[in-house]
């Protein structure tokens, strides 16, 4: 008697099972990503799906950890995915620095069933902006990369005009396992974090989702030797939360009812003793420094978000520099071609509701008033925060 092999699923019953397990995407939005395939599904002509794996975020380094030690789970969700939108060509796109997961993903890409799948690896755009899924597209098709006005979006009008599934790399990994036990899956999510900052043990970890910030930096992190002052559970994705928010669960839905974002998960912990005008003037410096120009709301605001907090932090800052903050973060939310414009309004506004007893103190003294507070510049590009992390990553990969 022989045992016949049961067919594989049809590219329905691969979004239906994937609309099941609850999938959503990594890249940072958190967005279902069943509805991001039936929308590709819908529309005509010669789709394509491209693996988003330009990781930029600073502080995060989940996606590449993926890409090293997962690169066959990613090249199989890829083809999962190609075949639920009907896509017969698929590129993975990372940045042209990252050599580590180029390696591990051409092996794997030799080594795994693809269904016929005809898929290209593009080492591409080390900016960070070259992360925003249509930036990417315009990388990809050899223009500068910046965000496209929308609509369209991708899944309508991508790559080269067609239907386009872009989709993070280490969503593309859960695909798999989604698609297997759609049930459970959704019992038992995980979700890679990047640990990082005042932590005695910043890497990559794999948790589930729901576990409290505080469980997550005590027993993977070590601890936060210098006490926890304040925690950016998404890095600048959204304002942070202080030490008596630390019992929020890992999960995007309770951090934004805690007024903060979850993002990429790079969760960025900074001690006690730091002056949060100081960490406050990092992050703004961030959105100011890796704004492409493209849109004057963000290329404007972002300077002006920055030398405000910049002020604030050393003490030049005028009364009413707090009003014109306002002004200019409400402009911002409402306008710019990409999530870079509003991040930068939410975050200021964010961090100067929770610290305007500070703000009050540092405008009214003139400096800051705690001569032995520390003032971190985490955000920077070689801070030694990140350069801790990123040891700490390539000992965790070797």
């Amino acid at each position: 008697m022989t045992s016949s092999v049961p067919p594989p699923p049809s590219p329905s019953d691969l979004v239906d099972r994937l609309q099941l397990s609850g999938l959503r995407g990594r890249g940072g939005g958190w967005f279902p990503a069943a509805r991001k395939w039936k929308a590709v599904r819908v529309e005509e002509g010669d789709a394509v799906v491209v693996a988003n794996g330009a990781e930029g975020e600073p502080g995060s380094f989940k996606d590449r950890y993926v890409m090293t030690r997962r690169a066959d789970d990613v090249v199989r969700g890829l083809s999962l995915a190609a075949r639920a939108v009907g896509a017969r060509e698929a590129i993975v796109f990372l940045k042209s620095s990252f050599d580590g997961p180029a390696t591990a993903l051409a092996g794997a890409l030799r080594s795994t069933e693809r269904d016929g799948l005809e898929v290209t690896l593009h080492r591409g755009d080390d900016s960070y902006i070259a992360g925003e899924e249509t930036a990417l597209l315009e990388s990809l098709e050899g223009r500068r990369a910046w965000p496209r006005p929308k609509p369209p979006l991708p899944p309508a009008v991508g790559l080269g005009g067609r239907p386009t599934l872009v989709q993070n790399v280490e969503t593309l990994a859960r695909v798999p396992a989604a698609v297997d036990d759609p049930e459970g899956f959704r019992a038992s999510e995980t979700t890679f974090v990047t640990l990082w900052g005042d932590v005695r043990r910043p890497g990559v970890y794999e948790v589930p989702l729901g576990t409290p910030l505080s469980h997550l930096i005590e027993n993977q992190g070590g601890g936060a030797p210098d006490g926890v002052g304040l925690v950016f559970p998404g890095g600048p994705a959204g304002p942070p939360l202080g030490p008596a928010d630390l019992h929020t669960p890992l999960d995007p839905e309770a951090l934004r009812d805690a007024g903060s974002a979850l993002g990429a998960a790079a969760l960025l912990v900074v001690g006690a003793s730091a002056c949060p005008l100081a960490v406050a003037a990092s992050v703004t410096a961030f959105f100011e420094r890796e704004n492409c120009g493209q849109c004057p709301p963000c290329a404007v605001g972002t300077t002006s978000l920055a030398r405000i907090f910049r002020g604030l932090e050393s003490g030049g800052a005028r009364p009413r520099d707090l009003h014109d903050l306002t002004d200019v973060a409400g402009f911002m939310s409402r306008h710019g071609y990409c999530a870079h414009c509003g991040s930068a309004a939410t975050v200021a506004t964010g961090l100067a509701r929770r610290y305007s007893s500070a703000i009050d103190v540092h405008v009214r003294e003139g400096r800051c008033p705690d001569p032995d507070r520390r003032h971190p510049d985490p955000f920077a590009p070689g801070s030694p925060e990140r350069v801790t992390l990123e040891k700490a990553v390539e000992e965790q990969l070797q």
